[in-house]
């Protein structure tokens, strides 16, 4: 059983991207689902809700059932595999004879798990350690310094689209939150490279002329 909860946990991993093209099809059927199964809490659920737009809504959930584990990420995909949600979204079908890669071999599967399960047993000082993706709280504090300037900062440095920032501003009343929304968009597609440290550098860029006193808290210890 734990074997089967960490296999579904890599295969929630590995096929993020496509679950999300396809559940942002309807959001709030899979975010009810799991409310219910208490695959979320109620703060995740608000969080989720929060989001304005459908492939937001679906990033946040996934990231929040694979932060709660292989036994959260067991209960998700066997919802997924579900008659309902086969019936609802048919391109889910995929997920019935899936792998966690489909170019390996039984026996290569077979050493990626005992690989796996060897890294959660090792003690928490012994494991991988990556910088801390930056948060919320910083987010907040860095939109401030950006209001006039957001729209360069999301084209020329964080590469996100002008149609995507077009929908922020649309979906938001004050230039604050609109910054906001923009880096919170670039922290969910940047995932494990979205550190603060890497914000601080793409922010410090000499050409915008942002003050070095308003990315400080972007150096400090979330």
């Amino acid at each position: 059983m734990a074997a089967e909860y960490r296999r579904d946990h890599q295969l929630l991993k590995r096929w993020q991207a496509d679950l999300i093209d396809i559940l942002s099809a309807d959001p709030e059927l899979v975010l009810q689902h799991a409310r219910s199964l208490r695959l979320v809490t109620d703060r995740g659920y608000k969080t989720v809700r929060a989001q304005l737009v459908s492939t937001e809504k679906v990033t946040v959930l996934l990231d929040l059932v694979s932060d709660n584990g292989p036994e959260a990420a067991h209960g998700l995909l066997k919802l997924l595999r579900s008659e309902t949600f086969q019936e609802s979204l048919p391109r889910l079908s995929f997920l019935k004879n899936l792998t966690v890669d489909r170019h390996l071999s039984t026996e290569e599967t077979r050493k990626r798990n005992a690989e796996d399960a060897e890294e959660e047993q090792r003690p928490a000082k012994q494991q991988r350690t990556t910088d801390p993706q930056v948060t919320e709280k910083q987010l907040m504090t860095v939109a401030g310094a950006l209001t006039a300037i957001w729209k360069e900062v999301g084209i020329r440095l964080l590469d996100i689209k002008r149609e995507k920032l077009d929908e922020i501003e649309a979906n938001e009343r004050t230039q604050k939150m609109r910054v906001f929304n923009m880096l919170y968009h670039w922290r969910n597609t940047q995932r494990g490279q979205a550190t603060a440290a890497r914000l601080h550098r793409l922010l410090s860029d000499k050409d915008l002329g942002v003050a070095p006193e308003s990315l400080e808290s972007l150096l400090e210890e979330s």
